[in-house]
């Protein structure tokens, strides 16, 4: 079966040498590798066309800026392969990574295959078969199993009929990717790192608090919306990731000294309304203390974190 590698590139020609090198040099043969420039202004597009005239099976796209979702789905819209999987432009993967979700999709015939993405000395090659999407939701809403990002995946492309990223808007792995667990008859899960997350301090995640940070809250929400409507019986846990990314937020502007009064107001009746059900979760004592003092004030969950962090 053909698989279509995505690559979307915006400025990271410190990185993209080595990620594109790890697509190229796949043990498994059928691939096609889709490179999105998304009108970098750095010599992104120079390393993209230098791969692209070595290899046929190279798709380069390139268009103006119009961020990582565009680009993605711009990609989807174009992708021949039966199986999706995405790589970040600054990660790179084993030289056997597609082989290896390859084999774990042809035993298990999942809709959506995750790999190992974090270094375990115990593990071993046990992949774990969850059937059913109310399953899978639910191992994805209270583990840390099924990594919140779609790269580190293979999909089936059917699961992606009718879906696409939220133009715009940050966390857009967050925004999309429960959606797709709902359209999962089953996942497989293995054990074994294949995937190199790089963390890269230029990235989005590392960068100075923004506004835009807060979309993390606004996916939340909407993946709580859509839970409590379709499976009433997760709503708990989905309250819970709500708190998780309240959380993030409040503890960057903390860090940073950002007392945001519009942001802080917004945050105070989400914890009002779903922190109890953070609070009763298997989270981190400290976590579950910040969120405490959070549903009584922001600005005291703030004030103490800066004093013991």
């Amino acid at each position: 079966m053909k698989v279509s590698i995505i690559i979307p590139i915006y400025n990271a020609e410190n990185h993209l040498e080595k990620c594109i090198e790890s697509a190229v040099k796949q043990t498994y043969g059928d691939l096609e590798i889709i490179l999105i420039n998304d009108g970098s202004s750095d010599g992104s597009g120079i390393i993209c066309r230098s791969f692209a005239d070595k290899d046929s099976r190279i798709v380069l796209v390139e268009q103006e800026n119009a961020g990582v979702s565009v680009a993605r789905n711009k990609a989807l819209d174009v992708a021949t392969g039966e199986l999706i999987t995405f790589i970040d432009s600054d990660d790179h993967v084993k030289e056997d990574y597609v082989e290896y979700m390859v084999h774990l999709f042809e035993q298990y015939g999942s809709d959506i295959t995750c790999c190992g993405q974090v270094k375990n000395q115990n593990a071993n090659d046990q992949p774990e078969l969850i059937k059913g999407s109310e399953a899978c939701l639910k191992r994805y809403l209270t583990t840390n199993d099924i990594f919140p990002s779609v790269w580190g995946k293979l999909y089936t492309k059917q699961v992606f009929n009718g879906v696409r990223f939220p133009v715009g808007r940050r966390y857009e792995d967050t925004y999309i990717l429960f959606r797709l667990l709902d359209r999962c008859s089953s996942l497989t899960i293995g054990q074994i790192l294949k995937y190199c997350y790089n963390n890269n301090p230029e990235s989005f995640v590392n960068e100075d608090f923004s506004q835009s940070q807060m979309d993390i809250v606004d996916a939340m929400t909407a993946q709580r919306e859509f839970i409590a409507q379709k499976y009433p019986q997760l709503t708990q846990y989905a309250n819970a990731m709500v708190i998780y990314g309240a959380n993030r937020c409040l503890m960057r502007m903390a860090d940073l000294g950002v007392f945001s009064s519009e942001n802080i107001t917004r945050l105070k009746p989400i914890y009002k309304e779903y922190g109890k059900d953070y609070i009763k979760g298997e989270h981190t004592w400290f976590a579950k203390n910040f969120s405490r003092f959070a549903r009584i004030s922001p600005k005291l969950a703030m004030r103490i974190y800066r004093l013991i962090r």
